[in-house]
């Protein structure tokens, strides 16, 4: 088997705004696989989101069936930009990708958001070696931050930074935030992971957050994007549960 590509298909409910992992996207062979999570253990998954207003996507009615395409499902496929745009290549750009970026790449750093519904497709925690989780994702809410114009140039590839468990956050209580050594508050762990990491520093694990990519002329939501990575602490059931959405 080539080497496979995973994302977590995920919808939000509106008004809760809990995330739930409805199901897989995968490309290996080339070919892409759709699959629910209709047989996985643990709360955040299909049978969760069902309870709680979730219907099944219209391309996919079938939930035990695994869906096989040779090409990106149109579903998903009407997520990314257009390459007929005439802003296509700078979009790449702002994203750290080029036009030899899979489909996959493009839609795991757009997460494939819409307007006009609450799907997002997400880039799962990973279990490596050595026992490690690790992913990247962009930093979120630094337009709302009161940050400088020049704030791009306190940071470097590799630098790295601090997370702070945020407990009284008015939209948030499981809200991480971000900030430099120095101090400064520059945003927020993602909210689809903000529950699964807060765990994580609350079983004591020490996260390493490091700068990856910096990109001040972009869209503020693409600004920064940094790699995490932690060890796995011995894990309470509450934990365990924070994690099990988030995970592959």
């Amino acid at each position: 088997m080539s080497n496979v590509h995973t994302l977590l298909v995920v919808w939000q409910n509106s008004i809760s705004r809990l995330y739930y992992h409805i199901g897989t996207l995968s490309h290996y062979d080339d070919q892409y696989e759709f699959s629910y999570t209709h047989s996985q253990p643990g709360k955040g998954k299909l049978g969760d989101a069902l309870k709680n207003g979730y219907m099944y996507h219209p391309a996919f009615p079938i939930s035990d069936k695994v869906y096989r395409s040779k090409n990106l499902f149109p579903a998903f496929d009407r997520r990314l930009p257009s390459t007929d745009r005439l802003d296509f290549k700078a979009i790449l750009s702002d994203l750290g990708l080029t036009e030899n970026s899979t489909r996959m790449e493009l839609l795991q750093q757009t997460r494939g958001r819409l307007t006009t519904d609450t799907y997002s497709f997400e880039q799962p925690l990973r279990l490596g070696e050595g026992n490690k989780l690790y992913s990247s994702f962009f930093v979120h809410g630094m337009r709302h931050r009161n940050l400088p114009n020049d704030w791009h140039t306190w940071f470097k590839e590799s630098q790295s930074l601090k997370l702070a468990q945020e407990p009284t956050n008015p939209y948030d209580p499981h809200a991480v935030g971000i900030y430099t050594h120095s101090g400064t508050h520059i945003g927020y762990v993602p909210n689809f992971y903000s529950t699964a990491i807060f765990s994580l520093l609350e079983a004591s694990a020490e996260p390493s957050v490091t700068v990856e990519y910096i990109n001040e002329k972009s869209n503020p939501h693409w600004w920064l994007k940094v790699n995490y990575e932690s060890e796995v602490p011995s894990l309470s059931e509450t934990t365990s549960e924070a994690l099990s959405p988030v995970m592959t």
